[in-house]
């Protein structure tokens, strides 16, 4: 299997405009194909097959597999959740956290893994797709740190990105350390084990303030 040579540029469309839901179908499946099978298995023909959408109309809107792996892609790529409050700083980081669950043990679980895993075998193709990640759902989270710190809710100096990293690590490892046939149960109740990551991360900075004072 050829190296792609970088991340494609979207595809330009002609003649009648696509139909959404075609879109959205062939989308879903590829991100299942390549959730299974990696980059090394993913084909039109496989994408066909679990979409049941033809190959000449996945073809017309996707030139080749890489623009078609990189539109699915985005999929992954959500916005934040719409904060309730965004000076409840918990809640939110909770939200924030219950995305990062799902991303691991909900429908796409097997998908980040493997672009994680690939961006070192095809770095052209999927670094960018990390980075944009990343961007699109903890951005807005520093930000909220950020101004936690600046009110006083948070000890001063506490740089954001130690805040969210904490944080996805904490619910990670918790994942990581269950048991695959035991982590339907998180898969069922991921505010719990958000809030349980998101409150621990917060006391033990409360905690390292209060030993400096």
């Amino acid at each position: 299997m050829a190296e792609p040579a970088s991340r494609p540029a979207p595809a330009t469309r002609k003649g009648r405009p696509p139909d959404p839901e075609i879109d959205q179908r062939a989308l879903r499946a590829a991100l299942q194909v390549y959730g299974e099978l990696g980059w090394a298995g993913f084909s039109f023909d496989a994408v066909a097959r679990r979409s049941r959408v033809g190959k000449a109309a996945l073809y017309r809107r996707w030139p080749d597999k890489e623009h078609l792996l990189a539109a699915a892609l985005e999929l992954l790529a959500e916005p934040p959740p719409d904060w309730a409050d965004p000076a409840d700083l918990r809640a939110c980081l909770t939200l924030m956290a219950e995305q990062v669950v799902d991303m691991f043990v909900g429908p796409k679980a097997l998908v980040l893994p493997r672009v994680l895993i690939e961006a070192s075998l095809y770095p052209p193709l999927f670094d960018e797709t990390v980075l944009t990640i990343a961007r699109a759902r903890f951005d807005a989270a520093r930000e909220l740190v950020r101004a936690a710190v600046e009110r006083g809710e948070l000890p001063a100096g506490t740089p954001p990105e130690l805040v969210i990293d904490a944080i996805t690590g904490r619910v990670l490892s918790a994942i990581v350390l269950t048991p695959g046939r035991e982590r339907p149960r998180i898969a069922a109740d991921p505010s719990r084990h958000a809030a349980a990551a998101v409150d621990f991360v917060l006391a033990a900075l409360n905690d390292a303030s209060s030993s400096k004072e």
